[in-house]
């Protein structure tokens, strides 16, 4: 809700967002918020001791990491935003954002912070009614093999090749244009050309997700995406899989020792029917 206790503006959006949850267990209290498609559930010891938690990325876009400490203040609980490292990593940024949890009755909760608009600031709140338990979180942060962006650096570049051809039919050339990592991300045009008539194209991107890596594919550039999650890593080769997807349920990179580079999809990791060889435009 955006009311506000008499003397204290109300917040022109929720200062913590439409919904969440607040649970006590044992020694420690936690947080339980919607962040984009997931739940993220933070515990945290009400002693101010500091508290690092990822948070899931845009599309596209890898994890960051937030800093938070909680502790008992004036009567309540005050929630500070210390700090944040972006996505890829880099140095944190530091903050002092602090959110203060009152109990105004037994199904009232009063969250108090500091909203700041063309430079000015000023105290606001938010009135919040105790409601029905959160549901289910829409998607469940993805559990696949360890991997970070910096393993796929060989995989950036402008990788073409060709296919088939004959003297009555001109040949498919295809491409895939990988730009380098950056936040926690790399991204990537693929497209296929027969003579200069457009066959397909696809929008795809690998990102660092709950500590390991997802590839993600929109054909003809779909806005429902497919996710991939890594299931095994190498130094020259990456295979993603999502078993629950019709066709392909799995896709592999692998760079050849002679530098070139294969994509391959199947109907599992140890079946790839289809494989596409690319050398590295110069």
């Amino acid at each position: 809700m955006k009311d506000a206790p008499n003397g204290v503006a109300a917040a022109p959006s929720p200062i913590f967002g439409a919904r969440f949850a607040i649970r006590h267990e044992g020694a420690g209290v936690t947080f339980l918020r919607p962040i984009r498609d997931e739940h993220i559930a933070v515990t945290f010891k009400p002693d101010g001791s500091r508290v690092n938690y990822k948070v899931p990325g845009r599309m596209c876009e890898g994890d960051a990491e937030y800093i938070e400490t909680l502790a008992v203040e004036d009567g309540g609980l005050a929630l500070t935003f210390v700090g944040a490292i972006p996505p890829g990593g880099g140095p944190a940024r530091e903050l002092n954002s602090k959110r203060l949890f009152r109990l105004q009755d037994k199904d009232t909760l009063v969250v108090q912070g500091t909203m700041v608009q063309q430079g000015k600031s000023w105290p606001a709140a938010t009135v919040y009614k105790r409601a029905d338990p959160m549901p289910d979180p829409a998607q469940t942060p993805p559990s696949g093999a360890p991997g970070t962006i910096a393993q796929l650096g060989w995989l950036a570049g402008d990788w073409v090749g060709t296919r088939g051809g004959s003297a009555t039919a001109s040949p498919l050339n295809f491409e895939e244009r990988w730009a380098a990592a950056a936040s926690g991300s790399m991204l990537a045009l693929s497209r296929t050309v027969r003579g200069t008539t457009l066959v397909s194209f696809e929008f795809l991107c690998i990102a660092e997700r709950n500590n390991t890596l997802v590839y993600t594919a929109m054909p003809d550039g779909r806005t429902t995406p497919t996710h991939f999650t890594l299931t095994s890593i190498t130094a020259d080769t990456a295979i993603f899989e999502n078993p629950a997807h019709d066709f392909p349920k799995a896709v592999r990179y692998v760079l050849k020792p002679d530098g070139l580079m294969e994509a391959s999809i199947g109907r599992s990791a140890t079946e790839f029917t289809t494989t596409f060889a690319y050398k590295k435009r110069q």
